[in-house]
């Protein structure tokens, strides 16, 4: 722990288009190669939007319950599988210029500070958790359901944490030659079948069923902040329990800062490349033999 006080500069919250606001990570990215400063900022989402990981495929989605349920489709830079923007689901992102030392080169150790302070600040709300241990998550990759993956919530990647024995709080992260982006987020509520139904089944001959299957298998893995206590803390509240602990922890104070004019014109820029894509035709069954 420093006995030093650092700065970070703290974005405006907002709650704007998912291509908003995934462009917004790439301006904070960029923003370190004009003004290498720490920076973090909180987001949520008015509608929901899936957003798949950038090496998964339009056709990954399910493109008819797209379209009849007037859920857009985006892709993101980080990797990972599908996660949903809803209502409730209150991220986050926190960037790191590259000698700084909270960054590591190893990625999966990367994510063992944020661990302890998510895990410090919900144990600060009456919410106790555990963290995802590399063999923790190494095992699970080699055991879980491929379903499940279809998923990111459905998948555990080190010191993620857990509520009962289920996911509750999620990571993903960005590199690039000027630093890293650290994301993390986490819902009031889960909405793993509204998920399940927005995914393409690997086989659309039992395609009920499997969704069915997942839907299940999801609410065993993924927990919301709604079913961990009777009245689950507001994003205020969690924001702030969160920026305590990064002060006790670190010695970091967030000084309040607004978009820099470099950020503004790479997120105008880049919003477009984050879509809405197009709704993917349903692919042909295979053929029989």
């Amino acid at each position: 722990m420093s006995h030093e006080t650092e700065i970070w500069r703290l974005l405006p919250f907002s709650e704007l288009p998912p291509a908003e606001e995934l462009a917004a990570a790439e301006a904070m990215l960029a923003g370190l190669a004009h003004a290498p400063r720490p920076g973090l900022r909180w987001y949520g989402a008015r509608s929901l939007a899936l957003v798949l990981g950038s090496g998964q495929r339009p056709t990954e989605a399910d493109g008819p319950a797209l379209t009849a349920t007037g859920v857009t489709l985006h892709k993101r830079a980080s990797g990972g599988t599908a996660v949903l923007f809803a209502p409730g689901f209150l991220m986050q992102d926190i960037a790191l210029p590259a000698t700084h030392p909270l960054r590591r080169d190893d990625v999966s150790e990367s994510y063992r500070w944020l661990g302890e302070l998510w895990a410090e600040a919900l144990a600060e709300l009456g919410i106790p958790t555990e963290l995802v241990s590399i063999p923790a998550a190494r095992a699970d990759t080699q055991t879980t359901d491929p379903r499940v993956r279809l998923a990111c919530f459905g998948g555990r990647s080190p010191y993620e944490l857990l509520a009962a024995g289920r996911k509750l709080v999620g990571f993903s992260q960005i590199r690039r030659r000027h630093g890293a982006l650290f994301q993390a987020g986490l819902y009031a509520h889960w909405p793993g079948r509204e998920l399940a139904a927005l995914l393409r089944m690997p086989q659309p001959a039992r395609e009920a069923a499997d969704r069915e299957a997942l839907a299940e298998a999801l609410a065993r893995r993924v927990v919301g902040l709604d079913e961990l206590l009777p009245t689950p803390p507001a994003p205020d509240a969690i924001m702030a329990a969160f920026d305590r602990a990064l002060a006790r922890r670190h010695g970091v104070a967030l000084t309040p800062d607004a978009w820099s004019a470099e950020e503004l014109a790479v997120a105008a820029g880049a919003a477009s490349r984050y879509g809405p894509i197009a709704i993917p035709a349903t692919p042909a069954p295979a053929p029989t033999s």
